[in-house]
């Protein structure tokens, strides 16, 4: 009995482990799960990778007459232009506005005339003027400092100073319409002899044309830096029996703005661009009458004032064919802050008229 009940207990087990077999999945075989390398598509050599082309910044030089980084184009020589400076034109006067430098001198009866300056030829604006005549002062400052010196006929004693110096002589008169370098404007309400213009283009031209230098053949006779002195935010100057000319700080822009005539009234041109430098020099030198109608000044050397950065102090100056020196009252080169400068010429005898504080 007891071998039967061990038998049927040994057959049970086997079936009940059978059935537990026969009911297990089969498992599926390993797989191996490391990642594929990246398929990379091959490269046609024939076609040229896409680029973006930037273009590169422009290049500036130093400005030599106001020390600012702004100078671009291919020619450095700096011109000065003739431009009439009559009371009843002053608001009418074309294209001086965007000047780096004015110079200003009485040329006859008390009036003043201008010379708008430029760095140059190619920073002259598309039209200047109204262009007039050269006058002695202007051309021996012309050729101080080796300026294109660009003008409509002029004072005989000034055409034969042009004559006998080496100065870079560009006269623009023309005729009814103007001539190769120049044209008139005739909608212009006043004279015929204040329709004149010309521009940076012509005036280019007129260098290549002659074969003149088109860079620097003098040094401009002033450096940059800090400024020291006396407190001068504002000066007023006399240039004439009948022109007086004031200048007033502006400490936030660092610029002085002009002012013509005992009303003082701000000097705009015909675009309304108020005259505005960043230093003004004054420079005193005896005058005389050069024939019975215009005026010259010896301009070989004297003392100047410099107002610059609200600041007021003496310098020296001399000039001759060689070029212009200025220099502080220590000898070294005049120092003047960075930007536009108003040259003032007067007679050594209203010396005592300038006022500042």
């Amino acid at each position: 009995m007891n071998c039967v009940y061990k038998w049927l207990s040994i057959g049970l087990a086997a079936t009940m482990l059978f059935s537990m077999t026969a009911c297990k999945e089969e498992e599926p075989p390993a797989v191996d799960i490391g990642m594929d390398p990246p398929v990379i598509a091959p490269v046609d050599s024939t076609s040229a990778p896409t680029t973006t082309t930037v273009a590169p910044a422009p290049l500036f030089q130093v400005n030599a007459v106001t020390g600012v980084e702004d100078m671009s184009g291919s020619l450095s020589r700096p011109v000065g232009v003739m431009v009439a400076n009559n009371d009843f034109i002053q608001s009418e006067q074309v294209g001086i506005g965007s000047a780096d430098m004015w110079v200003e001198a009485e040329t006859e009866g008390g009036i003043t005339r201008l010379m708008a300056v430029f760095a140059s030829s190619e920073r002259v604006p598309e039209a200047i003027g109204p262009v007039r005549s050269a006058r002695t002062p202007f051309a021996k400052i012309a050729q101080a400092l080796g300026l294109g010196y660009a003008h409509a006929g002029g004072s005989y004693t000034a055409l034969d100073y042009i004559a006998s110096s080496d100065i870079a002589d560009m006269d623009v008169n023309g005729g009814e319409n103007g001539g190769e370098y120049s044209w008139r404007d005739h909608s212009f309400p006043h004279d015929y002899e204040y329709r004149l213009r010309t521009n940076g283009e012509y005036l280019t031209k007129y260098l290549t044309d002659r074969d003149y230098s088109t860079t620097p053949t003098r040094e401009i006779p002033w450096t940059f830096g800090a400024q020291t002195g006396e407190t001068a935010t504002k000066v007023s100057i006399t240039m004439s029996g009948a022109q007086r000319i004031g200048f007033t700080y502006d400490s936030a822009k660092k610029t002085y703005t002009k002012t013509n005539g005992y009303s003082e009234s701000v000097h705009t041109d015909a675009s309304g661009a108020a005259i505005t430098p960043n230093t003004v020099l004054v420079l005193y030198t005896d005058k005389y009458w050069e024939n019975d109608t215009t005026i010259d000044f010896y301009l070989q050397s004297g003392e100047g004032y410099v107002f610059s950065d609200g600041k007021m102090r003496r310098f020296d100056w001399t000039r001759s064919e060689g070029g212009f020196t200025m220099t502080e009252k220590d000898g070294s080169k005049l120092t003047i802050a960075q930007g536009k400068v108003y040259l003032c010429v007067a007679a050594s005898g209203y010396s005592s008229d300038i006022s500042y504080n």
